[in-house]
């Protein structure tokens, strides 16, 4: 298509976005919208292109993907405020710990103090004492890096060390070229979302098809947001697409290839000791046709590979939960009486509770729903139930009537659902135990929608139907035209709430 022959397209963009910046804008904003509309400018001509772009490259969409993250992502790394993504200031001081080639975090007593706590530079302080605040209302921006040490209480330290190189290298950039200190936050989100985009990429190019749904959910508004950060949320996630898109790379192609095999578990693992129930992954190798493995050996031993991987995985999750401690945590734990030896004990001995707490991820589903459009954490939270309420219609519908270009049977459709609900149960169950009080009548306490991002991609996956004949080139155009529309609304929520 040329340019000009999508203007329906574009004005449909133009309204939606439109709609969301008048819903988002605060009472004192009427009076002086200036940044609002250069921003929306922005949005609409990010918009326009990623559309135009995608005509032009509808058999290349992890082309496509690669400039609408990077598109959008930008725009977020620069915009979003100090430290104000959900635990970002805690990201913020192991990324700067590992940037100086410490693998380890070391918790340590506070020299002449009775507490503890991890050493970093001031310049890490400082930003953390700006937390949510935007570039121009502080001055953390004009000053550079200082060195001096500092002992903060909380580093991630149960994170593993490699969730944290992207961002490391943004602040080692920042840090040998004498850049100003915003710069550290900067560049160690930028090399985040390159990260991302990247894996993205790679997954939506491997996959020989779903490519349009991976693409959807590779953009959806709060997997960017998490992206362009200095959260390792944004690497589990596209780690896990990356793992079920090898999964359909299997599902298609005959003699499987040994390598392919091992990045397949690579990812897994990766993505699994940042979030434990997604080793469970690995059992989408049970949904591949039998005769697509090279021999009978390899089918058998690349099955029996997920015992060690679970192994590894366990020992992964009693070292984190040891040192989860090592932070503000400990002291909330003990506060509130968090506990998961006697959560679990709980739960056996009292069946009928137990019973309530499996059903707590259903009927309290709409509380998910809402936070795939929270953002921020703590006092400076801000939400918007209009974009989680219509982005599940959107995604209904997308689910629905999208064209496909497979058609899996009702048993692998069937053991997919089970996989899903083990790792969106599993991540609950985690939760559960290592968050809330002994007894707790809520199982989603501390649990965020980001953590069920790549989970999404099962849904289009399970019910894998067309329910009606449509014309599939205008059908995408218009679903990427409101999925676009979404994450310009979450950037513009952003603006009217921290500017």
């Amino acid at each position: 298509m040329k340019f000009l022959e999508l203007k329906n397209y574009y004005v449909l963009y133009l309204l939606i976005i439109v709609f969301f910046t008048v819903s988002f804008l605060q009472i004192e904003d009427y009076s002086s919208p200036g940044f609002e509309i250069i921003i929306l400018a922005l949005m609409f001509v990010w918009g326009a292109f990623s559309l135009y772009y995608y005509t032009q490259n509808e058999d290349n969409l992890h082309k496509v993907a690669f400039v609408i993250i990077l598109l959008f992502g930008i725009t977020c790394v620069f915009l979003t405020p100090i430290n104000d993504i959900s635990d970002e200031q805690e990201h913020c001081t192991r990324s700067e710990i590992v940037s100086t080639g410490q693998i380890l975090t070391d918790y340590v007593q506070v020299p002449n103090q009775t507490f503890y706590g991890y050493l970093t530079i001031k310049s890490v302080d400082d930003l953390a004492q700006n937390a949510g605040n935007n570039v121009f209302n502080t001055n953390v921006d004009d000053g550079k890096i200082d060195y001096s040490p500092v002992y903060l209480n909380s580093a991630f330290s149960q994170n593993p060390f490699y969730s944290y190189l992207p961002q490391a290298l943004g602040f080692f950039l920042a840090k040998i070229l004498d850049l100003n200190v915003i710069w550290m936050l900067w560049l160690g989100r930028l090399f985040n979302l390159l990260f991302y985009a990247s894996v993205i990429t790679l997954a939506i190019k491997k996959a020989p098809i779903l490519k349009f749904p991976l693409l959807i959910i590779s953009i959806l508004p709060l997997a960017i947001y998490q992206a362009a950060s200095l959260s390792v949320d944004g690497m589990f996630s596209c780690l896990a697409i990356l793992a079920f898109s090898y999964f359909l790379y299997f599902y298609k192609t005959p003699k499987i290839k040994w390598v392919d095999i091992g990045i397949f578990y690579l990812a897994i693992v990766l993505c699994g000791l940042l979030k434990s129930p997604f080793l469970a992954l690995s059992l989408l190798l049970f949904l591949v046709p039998r005769e697509n493995f090279e021999s009978k050996r390899q089918n058998i031993i690349s099955k029996l590979a997920i015992l060690p991987l679970l192994a590894i995985g366990i020992m992964w999750s009693n070292y984190a939960t040891t040192v989860l401690v090592n932070s503000w945590r400990g002291e909330f734990f003990a506060k509130n009486h968090v506990n998961a030896a006697e959560q679990v004990a709980n739960l056996i001995n009292n069946p009928i509770f137990a019973l309530e707490r499996f059903l707590d991820p259903f009927t309290r589903l709409p509380l998910v729903v809402d936070r795939f459009f929270l953002f921020s954490n703590d006092v400076r939270q801000y939400t918007s139930s209009l974009l989680a309420i219509l982005y599940l219609i959107f995604f209904i519908a997308f689910s629905l009537l999208c064209p496909l270009d497979e058609k899996f049977d009702i048993k692998t459709r069937v053991k997919g659902l089970v996989i899903g609900l083990i790792i969106y149960y599993g991540v609950i169950f985690v939760q559960y135990l290592t968050w809330s009080s002994v007894g707790g009548t809520n199982a989603l306490e501390g649990v965020f929608s980001r953590y069920f991002m790549p989970l999404l991609i099962f849904i289009p996956f399970i019910i894998n139907k067309d329910f009606y004949e449509l014309d599939r080139k205008k059908i995408f155009l218009l679903f990427l035209t409101i999925a676009l529309s979404f994450i310009s609304g979450m950037i513009m929520l952003t603006v009217s709430v921290k500017y």
